[in-house]
Order: C-alpha cells, then sequence, then structure tokens
C-alpha cells in the first residue's frame, strides 16, 4: 500500500501498536509519532508498583528498543504538542507552529489525572500518578517512617499504597464512598477490599469526602467535608481521568465521555481514527458505547484502527480485561461489573484465592478474581459467548464455574 503520510498523536501503547501493524501489513509511506514527552514511548503499569520501590529501572519501561524506530521507520518527535487537528484539510499544527500535512492520523491522546477543583494545586507534596515523571517525583517523597494520603480508593490508589507499604510508610487511604471500588466492583467486594488493606496496615477511611488540601509546614493538611483534619507528608491524588478530547473538540469530531468511533475505530471524520484511553467505541458484547481504559484494550485498539486503515473490515470484538499487582497478590477482573444486579464470592481475600461472580439476572457479566487467573479466563470466555447460568449451582462452593452452565453459547466472532 502506497500513502504519503501517517500520523499518530499520542505516543503510548495504542500508537506503538499501530505503528508495528501498520508495517507488518506493508504501509510503506511516511508513520510520523508525536509524543508531548520527553521520553521515550513507556510502559504505564510499572509506574504504580516497580518504578515506585525502585524495583524496576527507567529503561525497563521502555516499550520498544530505541534501535526499533529507525528499524521500522517510525519517526518518533518528542516534545512536541499537537495543537490543531484540520480533519477537512488533513493537517496537524504543533505547538512550535510547524504544519504537517497527513493522509491518515490516529488519535491516541489517551486520558489525564482528573484533578478536583476544590483540592489545592499540585505541588511537591500534593501530586497525582500519570506519568513517568509523576511516578519519580512520588518516588523520592517515600522515604521509611513517611506518612502517605493515597484521595481515592482505585487500582492505582491500591497499588500506590502496596508501593508505599513496602517501602516503609504510613498509609491512610481515603474513599468518599462508603467502601473502595464501589462504584466499579459494587459494596460487597469494595467492603471486603477495605478489609483485606486494614489487614495489610493502610488505614482506609470510607465515606470521608475531602474538602481540602493545602501543602503546611514540612506536609499537607487535609480537611474532610465534615471538619476532620489529618496531617501528612505526601499526599497522592487518584479519584480518576478525563480523556483528552480536546484536539479532536475543536476539530469538530464527536465527541462524549471520549472521541466516538466506530467498530473500525474510525471517527466522525472518514481519515482519522482513535484508540486507547481516548476511544469510545461500541460495545459488541454488552451494547450501548464504552470507553475503555485498560491495557489490552489500548493495545488491541491501536493494531485494530492500524488494520482499518489498510482496507480491513475486521471488527474487534472483546470482553475486557485488567490486572492489577497490590500487596502480593495478582487480581484481575473481567467483563463489566458495573452491570451486575447481584454478586457471588467464594473464599477470602486474605486466603489463597479469591473470585466474585457478577450476574445480570442469569447472566455473567463480570469475573473478578485474585490469584484465580484460570477461573477470570473461563468468566471472560463464558462472557463472551453470553452464557446464562445456574444460580443455585453456582451458589454452592463446591461446584466449579463451568458446572454452572445452562444456556447453549454463542461464539465470539
Amino acid at each position: 500500500m502506497t500513502r504519503d503520510t501517517i500520523v499518530l498523536i499520542g505516543a503510548g501503547l495504542a500508537s506503538i501498536h499501530a505503528a508495528e501493524t501498520l508495517r507488518a501489513e506493508g504501509f510503506d509511506g511516511k508513520v510520523l509519532l508525536f509524543s508531548e514527552e520527553d521520553h521515550p514511548p513507556y510502559d504505564r503499569p510499572p509506574l504504580s508498583k516497580g518504578i515506585i520501590t525502585g524495583a524496576v529501572s527507567v529503561s525497563d519501561c521502555s516499550l520498544r528498543l530505541p534501535s526499533w524506530y529507525s528499524d521500522n521507520r517510525v519517526d518518533l518527535v518528542l516534545g512536541a504538542r499537537v495543537d490543531a487537528l484540520d480533519a477537512a484539510n488533513r493537517t496537524i499544527r504543533l505547538a512550535s507552529g510547524e504544519v504537517i500535512h497527513f493522509d491518515l492520523a490516529l488519535l491516541a491522546t489517551g486520558a489525564r489525572i482528573r484533578w478536583p477543583g476544590r483540592l489545592c494545586v499540585r505541588s511537591e507534596r500534593v501530586c497525582a500518578l500519570r506519568t513517568l515523571d509523576d511516578a519519580l517525583a512520588i518516588r523520592s517523597q517515600l522515604v521509611p517512617g513517611a506518612t502517605v494520603a493515597v484521595v481515592g480508593g482505585g487500582f492505582i490508589g491500591a497499588e500506590l499504597a502496596s508501593s508505599a507499604r513496602a517501602l516503609g510508610c504510613e498509609v491512610i487511604m481515603f474513599e468518599a464512598a462508603p467502601a473502595p471500588f464501589q462504584r466499579t466492583l459494587g459494596h460487597t467486594v469494595g467492603a471486603m477490599f477495605a478489609e483485606f488493606y486494614a489487614t495489610c496496615g493502610v488505614a482506609v477511611m470510607t465515606d470521608v469526602p475531602i474538602a481540602e488540601l493545602c501543602t503546611a509546614a514540612g506536609g499537607v493538611r487535609i480537611t474532610a467535608t465534615d471538619g476532620r483534619a489529618w496531617d501528612v507528608d505526601v499526599a497522592v491524588i487518584g479519584v480518576g481521568v478525563d480523556p483528552n478530547v480536546e484536539l479532536a473538540a475543536a476539530a469538530g469530531l464527536r465527541v462524549a465521555d471520549g472521541v466516538e468511533v466506530d467498530e473500525r475505530c474510525t471517527t466522525s471524520a472518514p481519515h482519522v481514527y482513535a484508540a486507547g484511553d481516548v476511544a469510545r467505541r461500541p460495545d459488541p458484547i454488552f451494547g450501548g458505547r464504552t470507553r475503555v481504559e485498560h491495557w489490552q484494550n489500548a493495545q488491541h485498539q491501536g493494531i485494530a484502527a492500524a488494520r482499518a486503515m489498510m482496507g480491513s473490515g475486521d471488527v474487534m470484538v472483546e470482553v475486557p480485561w485488567f490486572w492489577s499487582d497490590q500487596f502480593g497478590s495478582n487480581v484481575q477482573v473481567a467483563g463489566s461489573p458495573q452491570r451486575a444486579d447481584r454478586v457471588l464470592t467464594r473464599g477470602s481475600l486474605s486466603s489463597d484465592a479469591f473470585t466474585a461472580y457478577y450476574l445480570h439476572g442469569t447472566a455473567l457479566v463480570a469475573t473478578l478474581g485474585v490469584n484465580a487467573v484460570k477461573e477470570v479466563h473461563l468468566g471472560r470466555r463464558l462472557i463472551g459467548e453470553r452464557a446464562t447460568l445456574d444460580i443455585g449451582v453456582l451458589s454452592d462452593g463446591a461446584a466449579q464455574l463451568g458446572d454452572a452452565v445452562t444456556a447453549p453459547r454463542v461464539p465470539m466472532k
């Protein structure tokens, strides 16, 4: 295939896999990869774990070796912010003022930390974790004996709490809801995680909306809406992310909690595609539209977008799946727990294995496993096959997940 130029805006997992796929599929034109950061593209999962603890080096996080870019004729442009996209005329404008023409473009602009307006501005001791520079800055603060506040009881916050405890820090986790993960995993499982974190030495403060964070002498003062206050050495904000849609919105593309794309990652402009955390696509499993912020989703959407650029008619169909390593345990989630109207649990988080099955009626919509890889992978396959389950059988702690399947399965496309 001969085209002049494909531009990839955002240098994360989606763009790297898109570039790799374009070359594998025979694209022989220019591939320009633009990154706002000065670091070569890197993997994000180690940021809250190995980078924080020092077990992983910065170079270990690189998504590709430096030679890969020249070997694959990918022009990596670091420290280059794309300020404008003209979809009609197929140009982008860099912050430097340079205008570049493209034939096809991929928006992989990712997401940014949600910074609550009521909290104080980011400082040396009040920070967030999204980039490699963020992780390095936080690591410098986590000395043995330091008191660390994690504001937000999500997976990144939990991983950071785990790393801080491993470094000998005291950790307080603040969550505005009645339990960590309540919005994603539900109250039952969230409350179990709260108890588990307490046994790991984390002070879990639930039902505590934060009114203000202010830097004080040598630390940070955290004030709740009910007037209670805590003094800590460092606070890390982890209350979620917002998709970086500004470039797409200014270009007139359809946006709604992300850049809207079709089944092949095409935006409302036919020569512009989107993938990764910023893309909101039709959900082939559950219906409606969804925006997924998981590692594997970014990888596979980048591949799908590149194949669509090359004329492939394939549609990406997969059940969402992600993992989290924390406090010596591997947590995996498949499916969409928010769609459940009941949850069945087996085991305890402090034991060798724990599993939660999320059901909507008799349909399995999600599976969570702690040190239970096989159960989660089977659950993921059954969700994709639209399997329905016998609740009585599944409630029997001795029965296997496969034993509870009742309805004929529909193979995933």
